[in-house]
């Protein structure tokens, strides 16, 4: 059985588990990460974040408001900062910098199997994945311009 916590209980478990060397396992909330995460069943497994993040990482962070989000990175910026956006969202969050991120997903579980982040079966959903995204997002620019030109 699962229990809710607050954020700053979360992150104060988060670190202890860091500190000691250890990874930390759970459940996340939403729906931003459909289909890989469902925010009821599935869990993830945290590690401590690294130096840098890489290309298509998911990372743990905090935005400037407080919020903590999971969420995959789409673009290295060259000052630095990362883009992030969820699988299932159509929008991209940039300006995320090294000092929110919290941690690294290393592994999760969907339904009953459970694959880490270097599975063979894991990267070919992430390049599949940024291609349905890509041509979501060229559909909807062909789409404004052809339906929505004359209003």
């Amino acid at each position: 059985m699962s229990e809710r916590i607050s954020n700053r209980e979360f992150l104060a478990v988060m670190q202890e588990a860091f500190s000691r060397g250890q990874q930390l396992k759970f459940t996340p909330s939403g729906t931003s990460m459909l289909p890989m995460l469902d925010g009821m069943n599935d869990t993830v497994t945290f590690a401590e974040k690294p130096e840098r993040l890489k290309k298509y990482d998911v990372a743990f962070y905090q935005r400037n408001n407080g919020q903590l989000v999971l969420h995959r990175v789409v673009k290295l910026c060259g000052d630095g900062s990362y883009v992030f956006s969820g699988d299932n969202q159509y929008y991209y969050e940039p300006g995320i910098r090294d000092e929110n991120i919290l941690a690294l997903m290393v592994a999760f579980t969907h339904g009953d199997k459970e694959h880490t982040t270097d599975d063979f079966s894991y990267r070919l959903y992430i390049h599949r994945m940024m291609l349905k995204k890509r041509l979501r997002i060229f559909a909807v620019k062909v789409y404004h311009k052809l339906f929505k030109r004359n209003r």
